[in-house]
């Protein structure tokens, strides 16, 4: 936005609690989405939609070297998965783009010479080395080292400009913002964490504008929040000192500065930082694991938020009527993944048949899906889902519904198909059951299975059923029984039968 614009649109309007909320998340392409951006996303878009406010993306690209466009790509594959569509970002545009940091350098530049002209900005020659030793040498002696601001003085600027570096290359200068000595404690209050404070001498003198001319991180933030009228910044607490430098820049802009809310970290169930060597921090992986979307979105929000009706299972929608900052806590939450397999495999079990069989196809492609109609498909998910916590574990749960045969393993026939009993029931089952069993319904299935159970006493129930049960699916437990034969069908059921018999007898009874 040109300078003019921007004073008569915003440095010169009402006080920002007369417009509209506006939140951003501005993620760097320099990896996938990680978990804790996704949250700081969630939290963003929640109090937006909350809000009748706009939620917006951009991308802090200006580190050139590790940004890629496979990162960008993920992040927006990502959001979208979770169902945080932006209402302004790189791809779809708005009033304030662009929304890429790599395209705005001109911004920075042009906002940098007017903190120069109001002298809060001034070019410092020091080279990275000489700050470098300087550093050591503060190290060395056991105190933190700031930056003394020896640059703010021409006089000083003009020697080390004219003076080579170490190395014989021509020093290139990097921008500064300048703090005055007399500058104080700057004290704000933090939407979530209360009023914090810090001692502005403690900071130094800051760079805003690299000597390769890309503006500093907080710099960069400050103006583009500016241009883009953001009210409310929500973000994770390791940005927190990053805020004085960012209120000063605000004040030396002569702009508003937006409400500042800092989020508790998200740990490891160790209470270390959450990392790979915990499992998948990236939230592709999880969609790749098997996890809903939904379901995954609804277990970060709860990652530091509770809303105030207790219902913890909840759609966005839902969430963002409840949801405000007092209620975030800034203690650290902790990384359950049992809590997001509970919630994922409630999902599961409660979403309907022709969400969860769209959801699992990517899941079954090594099975021939079109041996069954999308009816048929239905029942063998509704089948097997009770215990299915993410829909990885679907191949496994379905697996003995396809094809004729089944593995029946060592162990398995060993266990349950080996001895009198086994050849007793299976003979009988096919001899007496299939001869006249009616497959049409699972309940009329589970009758006649009973009846015929009851029909082999003294042997148990519990036996008979395991013996089916192996022979049919070769293992011992499973979908319920009365609605496994029902899918399979006689025919696929005898030629199983058929098969296990072989193993208890040694031979074929036909």
């Amino acid at each position: 936005m040109p300078l003019n614009r921007f004073r008569r649109e915003y440095m010169g309007a009402p006080s920002r609690m007369t417009k509209p909320i506006r939140v951003r998340i501005a993620p760097s392409p320099t990896g996938f989405l990680h978990v804790g951006t996704a949250r700081t996303a969630l939290f963003n878009y929640l109090y937006a939609k909350g809000h009748e406010g706009q939620f917006i993306l951009r991308i802090e690209d200006t580190d050139l070297e590790r940004s890629q466009p496979i990162y960008t790509q993920n992040i927006f594959d990502s959001l979208k998965a979770l169902g945080l569509q932006w209402d302004e970002g790189p791809d779809v545009g708005g009033p304030y783009a662009p929304y890429a940091q790599s395209e705005r350098l001109p911004l920075y530049k042009q906002w940098a010479e007017t903190l120069i002209e109001r002298g809060h900005a001034y070019y410092c020659y020091h080279t990275q080395a000489e700050l470098d030793a300087e550093r050591e040498k503060a190290q060395a002696e056991k105190r933190a080292f700031i930056y003394n601001g020896a640059c703010f003085d021409a006089k000083c600027r003009e020697e080390l400009a004219a003076k080579p570096a170490d190395d014989g290359v021509v020093r290139k200068p990097s921008l500064r913002f300048h703090i005055p000595k007399d500058r104080g404690a700057l004290v704000f209050k933090d939407q979530v964490r209360g009023e914090v404070s810090f001692d502005t001498a403690l900071l130094g003198d800051f760079v805003i504008m690299k000597s390769d001319g890309t503006p500093s991180y907080n710099f960069a933030v400050v103006v583009d929040d500016m241009l883009m009228q953001i009210t409310h910044v929500i973000r994770g607490e390791d940005h927190i000192s990053n805020t004085p430098r960012q209120i000063l820049l605000y004040e030396a802009l002569q702009a508003p500065q937006p409400e500042f809310a800092h989020v508790g970290m998200i740990l490891a169930p160790d209470r270390t930082k959450l990392s790979k060597r915990h499992g998948a921090v990236a939230v592709s992986d999880y969609m790749k694991d098997g996890y809903l979307p939904e379901a995954f979105c609804n277990f970060i929000a709860l990652l530091g938020w509770s809303p105030p009706d207790g219902e913890e299972i909840g759609t966005l929608s839902h969430f963002a009527s409840q949801f405000e900052l007092e209620r975030i806590t800034h203690s650290p939450a902790i990384f359950e993944k049992d809590k997001l397999n509970f919630i994922n495999g409630k999902l599961i079990r409660t979403m309907s048949l022709e969400h969860l069989l769209a959801v699992a196809r990517p899941y079954l492609h090594d099975f021939d899906l079109h041996q069954y109609s999308e009816a048929q498909l239905h029942q063998i998910l509704d089948a097997v889902r009770e215990p299915v916590t993410v829909l990885s574990e679907l191949p496994d749960a379905v697996n003995y519904f396809f094809g004729q045969n089944v593995m029946l393993d060592a162990a398995l026939v060993g266990e349950v198909l080996t001895g009198p009993e086994p050849a007793q029931v299976l003979q009988q089952f096919k001899q007496d059951f299939l001869a006249s069993a009616d497959f049409s319904s699972p309940d009329a299935l589970a009758l006649q299975v009973k009846a015929f159970a009851n029909g082999l006493k003294p042997i148990k129930m519990k036996t008979i059923m395991w013996i089916i049960r192996a022979a049919v699916t070769g293992r011992t437990h499973g979908a319920d029984l009365s609605k496994t034969l029902h899918i399979l069908g006689k025919e696929t059921v005898a030629h199983r039968v058929d098969t296990a018999l072989v193993l208890t007898t040694g031979s074929f009874t036909p």
